[in-house]
């Protein structure tokens, strides 16, 4: 089943495309299946996807996710970041329900930051998108 299934509010889907989706699709969850995905990519792509990424979080690190989310400021942003590692499907069913947003990540596989990683790893520089 392909991300197209699953529309996002045009206000996210301009600024988080589907080839984004595609690739946290490709990666299923799994830290070093993006590393692999990631090392195939030049740096302007590197870039835009931990840009995606980050932009994808910002949205559910206000309200009404935060009635939902534990209250530190590391929390609230590893929780967002889970919620785009389990890709478009599950980040659509959180937009849409946010009561089911996750109260805290421990434990679980978060992507964010092998953008980064492999950005410093392939060109010896970082992405700089924070």
């Amino acid at each position: 089943m392909g991300n197209f299934n699953f529309v996002l509010p045009e206000e996210i889907s301009d600024i988080v495309s589907d080839w984004f989706w595609d690739i946290i699709r490709n990666a299923n969850q799994n830290a070093d299946t993006l590393r692999e995905i990631l090392r195939e990519m030049d740096q302007a792509s590197i870039i835009k996807f931990q840009e995606q990424f980050l932009d994808a979080a910002a949205v559910l690190q206000d309200e009404p996710f935060l009635n939902y989310i534990e209250e530190s400021e590391d929390g609230i942003e590893d929780v967002s970041y889970l919620v785009v590692s389990r890709g478009k499907k599950y980040y659509a069913e959180i937009l849409n329900n946010p009561e089911k947003i996750p109260f805290t990540a421990e434990n679980c596989e978060i992507l964010f930051g092998i953008a980064d990683e492999i950005c410093i790893e392939k060109f010896g520089e970082s992405t700089e998108v924070y």
